[in-house]
């Protein structure tokens, strides 16, 4: 595709209704070059969709519209939604080990380790010995209480944001048990012991897959079965197959997918498959660690419950997911890791360990390797790549102009692709940036009974605005974020897949890994990050390839919210500074021990809350500037003494948070200002080279 031989359709940008599509003569315009091989066949496509496109719907104000069919509402849908937005307060306010009470494995510390002479008992212990949780109702101090016992020695407890999630389920029959994971400290420092917790559930029956280690032959898991569980009963695309072939015939591939052409299956199901038969690994590398962590949790849910061990490696994660993933690259216990390429070049020695060498390793948004080549680990890519043995590489992304698609084959050694050079001629793109009241907007706009999906960059934003449109469409509205729990998502989920819920208003959690083809409007409500999650997101409308919008409802304001967001996020040098002086004045014998929040509020730094002490915390603990931990006095954050001078853009987090910088201004660049029938060709097609024959 190349958008300069053929302009882009005309598009309205006024605030009332759109015209019918006003671009099918452009291609007679005069003095335009011979279309190349690949633009002939968008041609061809073009006129076979003419007439689909003149049908799709337009805008009308709401009282000339016929007022939608009632829909009859099953009772215990409408229950589920009362119950639902009954808890919306709760669910904004995050709880970071929420949905650990779901999980059959887990990993975390014993606390209380320092009392009762329980050091010298501890000192012992070794990694693999078997421990077990004695729930303690008749605990003076807390009535969830769990101990953690060597036979019948008492080491200390599991921490109690923890055990109250355990608890209803220890209640309900199932049983934990733990072995020890690693022990830590000694000489001046106390010992401390990380643990394995694994869950036996009452019901064998309920899972039908245990944890850990397992194979296809053992479980009895197929193909056609992580098929299903990725994709439900949609057919498998011929360009999808085209890529899993090559795949499977042990080629380094580059796959040029238009977004939602199912790139992510391409490697999903061969990583799945891998790992079930034996036991092979794969290592995702995604740009922005905000794309691995929606694919993380979409991953965690189809795969975990086959035996597929999935982890994310980046920056910001903490606590008791950092430390299960440093346990599982010490004994290369994991199958898929989704990982930013800074934290894969910082961690580069983990990684090319014999135990945790990957069979495949994938580069999902791989035009990163040629637009970011100002980012250190875009340009030592080749290097890790030797490194890790050059195991079999896939390449995914849609967009590979005539110098990316040179630049990606020479880095990654790829000897084979497919171009998939679809148009979603479905699609139209409505632009209504700006507009002041966007509620009102969704009011007139989704009336009807097709689905829509309304895409918000907060939690509490798609509350307040699913809460609203309740009120105005009754029990078919729901919201969803990561904040929700995991069975009420799968239940929104298959509401909204079956009908019973019209429309869902979330953040970008919804979408990543679901069947949803359907969907006739997608709404950005606010800005985007980044190129990437906007297409993702666009592009989840009309996969069934029937007539859908995707309503820019974003404006200029929204920019200086995802500032002020990224700000907090990701630390400049400038307020990292500040805030490391601060809280040194805040140290006594150079520890403090105060939450996050207070630090903020004390110190009253500009742009600065808990969010931003946590991530500038993790910068200067992989500096080496600090040590943090958690004794019996609490959470503690302890400043070393530093005799060299300390770069800290060469951290992991700081080059994370940059590079999401860097990619949110230069989609601004573009999402504020292009007209809408640019942004429409970013996201119907892909861009692939000049010359290039579709397939290897």
């Amino acid at each position: 595709m190349r958008p300069r031989a053929r302009p882009p359709r005309a598009r309205s940008t006024s605030k009332g209704p759109p015209s019918k599509r006003a671009g099918r003569t452009l291609r007679a315009t005069p003095g335009l070059p011979a279309p190349t091989t690949s633009e002939a066949g968008f041609e061809t496509l073009l006129a076979r969709f003419d007439d689909a496109v003149d049908e799709l719907p337009v805008h009308t104000p709401a009282t000339a519209r016929a007022q939608p069919a009632l829909i009859a509402i099953d009772p215990d849908t409408t229950a589920f939604l009362d119950a639902l937005f009954a808890k919306s307060g709760e669910y904004v306010e995050r709880d970071r080990f929420g949905s650990i009470g779901e999980a059959d494995d887990f990993f975390t510390k014993i606390v209380g380790v320092s009392f009762e002479r329980r050091q010298d008992l501890i000192a012992g212990l070794s990694a693999g010995e078997p421990l077990d949780l004695v729930r303690e109702p008749e605990n003076p101090h807390d009535a969830n209480a769990i101990q953690v016992r060597y036979g019948s020695l008492q080491l200390g407890f599991v921490r109690r944001e923890i055990a109250k999630h355990l608890v209803p389920n220890i209640d309900a029959g199932d049983r934990y048990t733990a072995e020890v994971a690693s022990v830590t400290g000694g000489g001046e420092k106390n010992i401390g012991v990380n643990i394995h917790v694994r869950r036996r559930h009452a019901n064998a029956n309920l899972r039908a897959v245990p944890s850990g280690a397992v194979t296809a032959r053992a479980i009895g898991v197929d193909s056609e079965a992580i098929l299903r569980a990725l994709i439900g009963e949609r057919e498998v695309r011929e360009s999808q197959r085209a890529v899993l072939d090559l795949v499977a015939s042990g080629r380094s591939t580059l796959a040029v997918m238009g977004t939602g052409r199912g790139k992510s299956l391409c490697f999903q199901l061969p990583a799945a498959q891998r790992a079930l038969s034996s036991g092979e690994k794969t290592l995702v590398f995604y740009p922005l660690r905000a794309l691995a962590n929606d694919q993380y949790d979409a991953l965690l849910r189809r795969l975990a419950p086959l035996g597929v061990r999935v982890l994310r490696a980046n920056g910001a994660i903490d606590g008791d997911e950092r430390a299960a993933l440093i346990e599982a690259l010490e004994n290369g216990a994991w199958d898929i890791i989704l990982a930013t390429p800074e934290f894969a070049a910082y961690h580069r020695g983990a990684f090319a360990r014999p135990v945790n060498r990957p069979s495949l390793l994938v580069v999902d948004e791989a035009h990163h390797l040629f637009e970011s080549r100002h980012r250190q680990a875009y340009v030592e890519f080749a290097a890790l790549l030797d490194d890790l043995g050059r195991p079999q590489v896939l390449a995914l992304t849609a967009t590979a102009n005539d110098e990316a698609f040179r630049h990606m084959r020479n880095v990654l050694g790829v000897d084979a692709w497919i171009i998939d050079p679809t148009i979603r001629e479905n699609l139209n793109v409505v632009d209504v940036r700006g507009t002041k009241d966007k509620v009102a907007y969704l009011e007139r706009t989704l009336e009807g009974d097709g689905k829509a999906i309304v895409y918000c960059n907060s939690r509490a934003e798609a509350n307040k605005v699913a809460g609203k449109l309740r009120r105005r469409f009754g029990s078919v509205v729901a919201f969803y974020h990561s904040a929700v729990p995991s069975a009420e998502r799968s239940t929104i989920e298959d509401l909204f897949r079956r009908g019973s819920l019209r429309i869902v208003v979330a953040t970008s959690a919804f979408g990543e890994g679901i069947d949803l083809p359907d969907v006739r409007d997608v709404v950005l409500y606010h800005l985007n990050f980044a190129f990437t999650e906007f297409n993702q997101q666009a592009g989840r409308a009309g996969r069934d390839d029937a007539p859908a919008r995707i309503h820019l409802l974003y404006g200029d304001a929204d920019r200086r919210i995802n500032d002020f967001i990224l700000s907090k996020s990701a630390p400049s040098i400038a307020v990292l500074r500040d805030l490391y002086r601060g809280m040194q004045g805040l140290a006594s014998f150079d520890v403090v021990r105060m939450s996050y929040e207070d630090v903020a509020r004390t110190l009253d730094i500009e742009r600065v809350d808990g969010s931003t002490v946590s991530a500038a915390l993790r910068i200067w603990e992989e500096a080496g500037l600090i040590e943090t931990g958690r004794d019996d006095d609490g959470r503690f954050v302890r400043f070393l003494q530093i005799t060299k001078k300390v770069d800290l853009t060469q951290t992991t987090r700081y080059a994370e948070g940059e590079a999401e910088r860097e990619d949110f201004e230069r989609f601004c660049s573009l999402a504020l200002t292009a007209d809408a029938g640019s942004l429409e060709q970013i996201v119907n097609r892909p861009i692939y080279p000049d010359r290039i024959q579709l397939r290897s």
